[in-house]
């Protein structure tokens, strides 16, 4: 998405119509915006991500190109939910199931990406992956063709500025509305959601993946919306920012095996011999349980 007003778009001036005001220059969040000028301050520097790493990845399938752009599609989702109370919420869900779809397209590649890394990151393990190294590199290729596909029949570029501007013309009714009442309000919505799902996780006997992805899925919600919302939210956030990273990546860690091994049971093809899988299976089952374990104590010191 380019940017074709070099007039930039303040605090201060009225509220253009939403295309002219989606042409406005990048601007930075503060405490006098109104609900659709924070809006598309937050937004628009995250669209124009997404469609940089997809027209990177037409040309370069590194591994951090795929996670950014993942990520910011995660960005984008958790932006869309932060203001749904004030969408249409039939074409909010349709947005965000489309960012979804946009990012699990992007994570077939980093599902084998990781599962490579997890195998070459033990080191006497490494000798004895046989047959499934080559494996794992085939079907990242074929991941990585899907993938493109998939962002090119997509039209990033087009989808991105059609969500964006539909959303602004959505929010254009609430232009006298500031942004701090309401963003403290769905910062809040998101901490009880995390909450609840911790005080779930710590009711379970035993560790429980479900539990501890659904702690997961929330705290990144949070995470996002705290470093979105941070420079208008009331006092100070870097402690829990931190913390909430903490969580992720414990959990991210748990969640990259259980991925890594529904990868190996359903799609390895069958060139890979009996032994190599079996042994595979057995030491990815030995770390999910080890990760499980540390996951559910770490967890257990949140209250």
């Amino acid at each position: 998405m380019k940017n074709r007003d070099v007039n930039r778009v303040n605090g201060n001036t009225p509220l253009p119509s939403a295309a002219s005001f989606a042409n406005s220059s990048a601007i930075s969040l503060t405490k006098q915006m109104t609900v659709p000028r924070a809006f598309f301050a937050l937004a628009e520097p995250v669209v124009e991500q997404v469609c940089a790493r997809a027209r990177e990845l037409e040309v370069d399938e590194d591994a951090e190109t795929v996670h950014k752009l993942r990520v910011a599609l995660r960005r984008l989702r958790a932006l869309w939910w932060a203001f749904a109370p004030l969408m249409d919420s039939e074409q909010s869900k349709l947005d965000r199931e489309e960012f979804k779809r946009l990012a699990e397209a992007a994570g077939d590649i980093r599902d084998w990406d990781v599962l490579g890394q997890l195998l070459s990151s033990d080191g006497k393990f490494r000798t004895r992956i046989g047959s499934i190294a080559p494996a794992i590199t085939e079907q990242r290729q074929l991941a990585l063709e899907s993938s493109r596909a998939t962002l090119k029949n997509a039209d990033i570029a087009t989808l991105m500025r059609t969500a964006l501007l539909g959303t602004l013309h959505q929010l254009e009714g609430r232009g006298d509305d500031l942004i701090t009442e309401f963003a403290e309000a769905r910062v809040r919505k998101a901490e009880k959601a995390l909450k609840a799902r911790i005080k779930q996780a710590h009711r379970r006997k035993r560790p429980d993946y479900e539990a501890l992805h659904a702690v997961r899925i929330a705290g990144k919600k949070l995470r996002y919306l705290l470093e979105f919302f941070a420079p208008i939210l009331k006092g100070r956030h870097e402690k829990a920012i931190k913390r909430l990273t903490t969580i992720q990546t414990r959990l991210g860690n748990l969640n990259d095996l259980v991925v890594s091994e529904v990868r190996l049971r359903e799609t390895l093809p069958s060139n890979v011999t009996e032994d190599d899988l079996k042994q595979t299976l057995s030491w990815m089952l030995q770390q999910k349980k080890q990760h499980l374990r540390s996951a559910q104590k770490h967890l257990a010191r949140i209250k």
